[in-house]
Protein backbone atom coordinates (compact mmCIF):
# COMPACT_ATOMS: atom_id res chain seq x y z
CA UNK A 1 0.00 0.00 0.00
CA UNK A 2 1.36 3.43 -0.91
CA UNK A 3 0.08 6.96 -0.54
CA UNK A 4 1.23 10.28 -1.92
CA UNK A 5 0.43 13.82 -0.84
CA UNK A 6 1.64 17.22 -2.01
CA UNK A 7 1.91 19.86 0.66
CA UNK A 8 1.79 23.48 -0.52
CA UNK A 9 3.06 26.29 1.70
CA UNK A 10 2.35 29.93 0.85
CA UNK A 11 3.21 32.39 3.61
CA UNK A 12 2.96 36.05 2.76
CA UNK A 13 3.35 39.21 4.78
CA UNK A 14 3.00 39.72 7.63
CA UNK A 15 5.22 36.86 8.70
CA UNK A 16 7.24 35.69 11.66
CA UNK A 17 11.00 35.67 12.17
CA UNK A 18 10.92 31.95 11.39
CA UNK A 19 9.92 32.73 7.79
CA UNK A 20 12.91 35.07 7.46
CA UNK A 21 15.23 32.40 8.84
CA UNK A 22 13.76 29.81 6.46
CA UNK A 23 14.25 32.09 3.45
CA UNK A 24 17.79 32.96 4.57
CA UNK A 25 18.73 29.29 4.99
CA UNK A 26 17.23 28.35 1.63
CA UNK A 27 19.08 31.12 -0.21
CA UNK A 28 22.36 30.34 1.55
CA UNK A 29 22.07 26.65 0.61
CA UNK A 30 21.25 27.57 -2.97
CA UNK A 31 24.06 30.12 -3.20
CA UNK A 32 26.83 27.57 -3.48
CA UNK A 33 25.25 25.84 -6.45
CA UNK A 34 24.27 28.85 -8.55
CA UNK A 35 27.47 30.88 -8.41
CA UNK A 36 28.60 29.49 -11.78
CA UNK A 37 25.45 30.59 -13.61
CA UNK A 38 24.69 33.99 -12.08
CA UNK A 39 26.03 37.27 -13.38
CA UNK A 40 28.35 39.35 -11.21
CA UNK A 41 25.46 41.73 -10.56
CA UNK A 42 23.20 38.88 -9.42
CA UNK A 43 25.93 37.48 -7.17
CA UNK A 44 26.31 40.90 -5.56
CA UNK A 45 22.56 41.07 -4.97
CA UNK A 46 22.61 37.56 -3.47
CA UNK A 47 25.52 38.51 -1.20
CA UNK A 48 23.54 41.55 0.04
CA UNK A 49 20.49 39.40 0.73
CA UNK A 50 22.64 36.99 2.75
CA UNK A 51 24.57 39.69 4.64
CA UNK A 52 22.74 39.98 7.96
CA UNK A 53 24.35 43.39 8.56
CA UNK A 54 23.16 44.75 5.21
CA UNK A 55 20.04 46.91 5.07
CA UNK A 56 19.09 44.68 2.10
CA UNK A 57 19.32 41.45 4.11
CA UNK A 58 16.49 39.02 3.42
CA UNK A 59 15.95 38.80 7.17
CA UNK A 60 15.01 42.52 7.22
CA UNK A 61 12.48 42.39 4.39
CA UNK A 62 8.88 43.12 5.31
CA UNK A 63 7.52 42.09 1.89
CA UNK A 64 8.88 38.55 2.02
CA UNK A 65 6.72 35.72 0.72
CA UNK A 66 7.70 32.09 0.99
CA UNK A 67 6.15 29.56 -1.39
CA UNK A 68 7.14 25.93 -1.63
CA UNK A 69 5.73 22.53 -2.41
CA UNK A 70 6.82 19.18 -1.06
CA UNK A 71 5.59 15.80 -2.15
CA UNK A 72 5.66 13.07 0.48
CA UNK A 73 5.13 9.37 0.04
CA UNK A 74 4.22 6.79 2.61
CA UNK A 75 4.28 3.06 2.07
CA UNK A 76 3.89 -0.04 4.12
CA UNK A 77 4.38 -3.68 3.48
CA UNK A 78 1.30 -5.69 2.80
Amino acid sequence: MCGERTITVNIGPPHTEAVGRYAFSSLRRMGGSVDQVLTAEDLTALDQLLDTDSPHSIARRDDLTVRTERTVWAARRT
